[in-house]
């Protein structure tokens, strides 16, 4: 499939807030949760490929731990896009499936600037 920007955010589970396609800033919730998911991508230098910094994580009953990818580049800004928003939309709709009930808790906000960065020490 050929992503692009908007079948990107074409998910039933985004409620869109802010969108700004310059900056390559979205913001959106998850399905009935509150929390406010902010996704930064943009387009690594010299290339066509993308990275994405989320400012959240999702961790559903279902996982032993806080979701995050390992790859650090995808093949364009359409496609990193749609990575950073189905990895948390995947998860949510497994734990409503499996009986489990949409809870704040369920996204875990990140601690480092981008995900091959050290993390933060307290």
């Amino acid at each position: 499939m050929l992503w692009t920007i908007d079948s990107a955010l074409d998910d039933d589970l985004v409620r869109l807030i802010a969108r700004n396609d310059d900056m390559g800033i979205y913001e959106f919730r998850v399905g009935e949760l509150k929390t406010i998911v902010t996704v930064e991508v943009g387009r690594l230098p010299s290339s066509e490929r993308a990275r994405y910094h989320r400012s959240h994580d999702i961790k559903t009953p279902l996982q032993d731990g806080p979701y995050h990818q390992s790859p650090f580049c995808w093949d364009n800004v359409p496609y990193a896009l749609h990575q950073a928003i189905g990895s948390i939309t995947t998860y949510y709709r497994l734990a409503i499936a499996d009986g489990h009930e949409p809870r704040e808790e369920w996204l875990v906000e990140r601690r480092s600037a981008w995900p091959w960065r050290r993390p933060e020490t307290s």
